[in-house]
């Protein structure tokens, strides 16, 4: 049976993001409504959301030891709570920068104690392995937006900073001759790869949009090579001039190999995000 143990790190900076954008508005903005005649009503002026992606991921964690490879396989956790927070700032009619971050760390165990019996001793055997799993993932990109009225099709390139950790700690013992052995490795660390967007807006009115989202993230060769890819459907919903909520459903592929063969990590998480959002 595998427990499964979660710490979040709910980044600390809503606020200040919710402060910054207040200064950036112009005064004749907050004085009007918070869309601009001059840009489509599916876009905003400046738009931050944090949020809660409820998944459970599914990994395949692959890491060299000095005893040799040691595999968890194919391993899926309970569900969990990711905060990701995303911020974009339109700039002019059809331009803008966004920003988006998410990070967790998980770690499992597993044990199994075994008594056989044998002729003329009782042979037990007893083992346990624990395998933790942690990432960093946080885009920047530069957005051109494409339509007028209640559609827009973006493109954005920008770039993505990924830092992963990873390790297995594995020791077994038996009762013959006091034996036993043990192995243990981990690895950490951080790359930069280039990243493509592409999306599509829909405005229902000002206060009601959908969209979808994808993004690709590949490095080929140095300390972290791998692609990381990503897929939503999404909704939102202003209830007051400023607030609102949305609620996205998000799948995200993620594979990393590690340089001089250290190690691989495969994970899979498919699962909602409900999200708290303020524009201006």
């Amino acid at each position: 049976m595998l427990l499964f143990v979660l710490t979040l790190r709910q980044p600390a900076v809503m606020a200040g993001l919710l402060s910054l954008g207040a200064m950036l508005t112009p005064a004749s903005a907050a004085e009007s409504t918070p869309q601009s005649k001059s840009h489509s009503e599916a876009l905003d002026n400046i738009s931050i959301s944090i949020g809660d992606y409820i998944v459970s991921p599914n990994a395949n964690l692959t890491l060299n030891t000095p005893y040799g490879s040691a595999s968890s396989g194919d391993v899926s956790s309970h569900q969990v709570h990711i905060p990701p927070l995303k911020a974009d700032f339109l700039l002019g009619h059809s331009q803008g920068f966004a920003f988006d971050y998410y990070g967790f760390y998980r770690q499992y165990s597993d044990s199994v104690s075994r008594t056989y019996s044998t002729d003329p001793n009782d042979l037990t055997f007893s083992a346990n392995a624990s395998v933790n799993v942690g990432l960093d993932l946080a885009n920047a990109s530069y957005k051109w937006w494409f339509g007028s009225g209640p559609d827009v099709i973006g493109v954005g390139v920008g770039a993505a900073y990924y830092r992963i950790r990873f390790g297995v700690d594995a020791n077994a013992a038996t009762n013959i001759n006091n034996a036993s052995s043990s192995a243990n490795a981990s690895y950490s660390s951080d790359a930069v790869a280039p990243l493509i967007q592409l999306g599509w807006r829909h405005a229902f009115s000002p206060n009601s949009r959908m969209y979808v989202d994808a993004s690709g993230i590949e490095k080929i060769g140095g300390n972290l090579s791998g692609r990381i890819y990503n897929a939503s459907l999404g909704a939102e919903w202003y209830f007051a001039k400023n607030v609102g909520i949305g609620a996205e459903y998000s799948s995200t592929r993620i594979n990393i190999d590690s340089d001089g063969s250290n190690g691989t990590l495969d994970l899979r998480m498919d699962g909602p995000t409900i999200f708290l959002k303020a524009r201006f």
